[in-house]
């Protein structure tokens, strides 16, 4: 399959994709933050070191150990109180997606487009893959993580360089056309986008499958416990309000059910009503990383 990618994708897109250069790396302070995250030695004291760094991603630790999901009496007024009340696990995935909002900028989208959905999308389904993962055993839950968040590099790509083939496609959804149908007559198909990326970058052979496949695990060649942890996790964001229109299920595609049958419907239910609860009260933060974000705001809805 990967070998006729090119041939499907928008000609000019497909150029374009050979000449961008690999963005603006994620800030050092995360790749420190991650080093120390993976070192059981690590302390709180040789986190805030790091994140003192940084001002805004300062602001941004003791902003999450004060919000509403932890629902504490007393504010945390220190980095080390604030990374102690989060945890290593939430830091990490907040260094993440400061890394993200920094690379890619969502805040300037095409009008029709739900700029902010895509951000809270993807690190809603970053969360829970991670959940997933922890819950099967089946993949490194920091690995689900990452997948998680980058599962969309397509379409992010689609928003921030390639606005004129987006508001294309925006047109052809406004005539009530399934994105699915419209990514295919114009050639924009974001999976195999944001796998020409991918690759063209150099980036990890299991985020390359997972990119590619994330609607699709049944057929993929490769990683495939990691690309159904990923899908599983975008189906169940799909049953919360943080879900995407154009990130719906192909009709034939695999339930959850047909590709991970030793999770139990239990096992799924648990992960689905702690997802609800928690995404709206993370949401808030994640909001605050990214800054204003133009383009259509829609209201967080249930969407499948």
């Amino acid at each position: 399959m990967t070998a006729n990618i090119e041939s499907i994708i928008d000609p000019q897109v497909s150029s374009r994709i050979k000449e961008i250069g690999r963005l603006s790396t994620l800030p050092q302070v995360t790749w420190e933050l991650m080093r120390l995250l993976g070192d059981e030695n690590t302390t709180p004291d040789d986190l805030q070191k790091v994140v003192e760094q940084d001002p805004a991603l300062s602001a941004k630790v003791i902003s999450l150990g004060n919000s509403a999901y932890y629902g504490l009496r007393t504010p945390a007024t220190t980095i080390s109180r604030a990374i102690v009340i989060i945890g290593f696990k939430e830091l990490e995935f907040l260094a993440l997606g400061l890394g993200l909002a920094d690379t890619f900028d969502l805040r300037k989208v095409p009008h029709g487009f739900d700029g902010e959905g895509l951000w809270l999308h993807s690190l809603s389904v970053s969360w829970t893959a991670r959940e997933v993962a922890a819950a099967t055993r089946l993949v490194d839950p920091g690995e689900a993580m990452l997948a998680g968040l980058l599962h969309n590099l397509g379409q992010i790509m689609l928003v921030t360089h390639f606005t004129v083939q987006l508001q294309r496609l925006m047109n052809y959804v406004n005539e009530k056309r399934s994105f699915l149908e419209a990514e295919a007559d114009l050639g924009l198909w974001h999976e195999a986008i944001g796998y020409l990326l991918a690759k063209n970058w150099g980036m990890p052979k299991y985020l390359q499958d997972v990119i590619l496949y994330h609607h699709r695990p049944d057929i993929a060649t490769g990683s495939k416990s990691t690309v159904e942890v990923v899908n599983l996790a975008i189906q169940l964001v799909s049953m919360t309000d943080f879900g995407l229109e154009h990130e719906t299920q192909p009709a034939d595609s695999p339930t959850y059910l047909d590709i991970m049958p030793k999770m139990n419907k239990d096992d799924k239910e648990k992960i689905l009503e702690k997802i609800k609860i928690t995404l709206p009260l993370m949401a808030p933060t994640w909001l605050q990383m990214m800054g204003p974000i133009s383009g259509t705001k829609k209201p967080r809805r249930r969407t499948g």
